[in-house]
């Protein structure tokens, strides 16, 4: 029930403690969010600075690769072609979890204020930790690459984006034929991060774990490739135009993507006027900085589990995040690469 009113000291009450209460509060740590958020500092160092508004538009230059032929004659009076730059523009979203508290909302409960509150910034988290996560897995998706050259022991089908690999026939190949296919498409020699969904996971566990000791030894396609479990990418993968359920995964280059968590300088610095607190904390899952707005209110705090004469203080925690991917020139080409097992 709502406003911790089953722990109304109407008769003798307890709290448990430990993982008996641990469990309530559980949530998946969000291992893909963590994937954008571990290259922000390197790839975007000066955003922070520049970034005074939400709806401030931010550029960012990089220089654009120039494909051609080498030529096969000398010339004396020979002519060049320039180099060329672009611009990635980020879009920012607000990412907000809000919540009430009454003063006088303890006076007839087994939980005292600070504990009530704390449970509500747990929860807080919680909410944070599953939202970005849901975010970042759909990001992911949504920008694997429509471009994937490679042809080896597979085929790329550009309706859904994503290379198919027969199962029967090549299967406990995968994860060697995903290297092949990433080398096709010039990401040689960088590690990968491959996101996956939960069927392609446990296969790619069981076939890590079969070494040089056993029948069949498939654990040499595992090296320099560290695996995510992303369930929710489940559902994605089955409602592709041609649904995949016997294995889906995407792979992400290292240094390929990023984040730009952005609150406003008020919650950075930390203001408190008659209206208003503006403050922060630092996510302890992801160690994102939240920004928190606080302000009073008087209210019949009644029907929030306070009483008649009573303050609500209002709290709201939010983040401006972008997610980003690194750029290229060509058309629908993301270093985001989808693979799939079929029938």
């Amino acid at each position: 029930m709502a406003n911790f009113t089953t722990a109304d000291w109407a008769k003798a009450q307890l709290k448990l403690d430990g993982s008996f209460q641990g469990n309530e509060l559980r949530f998946r740590s969000p291992e893909v969010y963590k994937l954008y958020l571990k290259n922000t500092s390197f790839m975007f160092p000066d955003y922070q600075a520049v970034k005074t508004d939400p709806a401030r538009v931010i550029e960012m230059n990089y220089a654009v690769r120039t494909s051609r032929a080498l030529g096969a004659a000398i010339s004396h009076d020979h002519s060049g072609a320039q180099g060329d730059s672009a611009v990635l523009v980020p879009t920012w979203a607000a990412h907000t979890d809000k919540f009430v508290s009454t003063v006088k909302e303890a006076n007839n409960s087994i939980y005292s204020l600070e504990e009530m509150h704390q449970t509500k910034m747990v929860n807080s988290i919680a909410n944070f930790a599953e939202g970005m996560e849901t975010v970042a897995s759909a990001y992911t998706f949504a920008n694997r690459s429509g471009v994937n050259v490679a042809t080896a022991n597979g085929t790329f089908d550009g309706t859904d984006d994503v290379f198919k690999i027969s199962k029967g026939a090549n299967g406990d190949q995968a994860i060697s034929i995903t290297k092949v296919a990433m080398d096709a498409n010039a990401y040689q020699g960088t590690p990968y991060d491959v996101v996956c969904d939960s069927v392609s996971w446990t296969l790619f566990l069981f076939q890590a774990a079969q070494g040089a000791a056993n029948n069949t030894n498939t654990s040499f396609q595992f090296g320099g490739v560290n695996f995510i479990l992303d369930p929710k990418l489940d559902a994605a993968a089955a409602g592709l135009v041609t649904p995949i359920t016997l294995g889906f995964w995407i792979v992400v280059p290292q240094g390929s993507v990023g984040a730009l968590p952005w609150i406003p300088i008020q919650n950075r610095q930390g203001l408190d006027t008659k209206e208003a607190t503006y403050s922060n904390m630092i996510n302890p899952i992801d160690g994102t900085t939240l920004a928190i707005h606080s302000y009073e209110t008087r209210v019949d705090g009644t029907s929030l589990g306070g009483q008649l004469q009573d303050v609500s203080i209002e709290t709201e925690l939010f983040l401006y995040q972008a997610l980003a991917h690194t750029p290229l020139s060509t058309a629908t080409e993301t270093p985001l690469l989808a693979f799939g097992l079929i029938a």
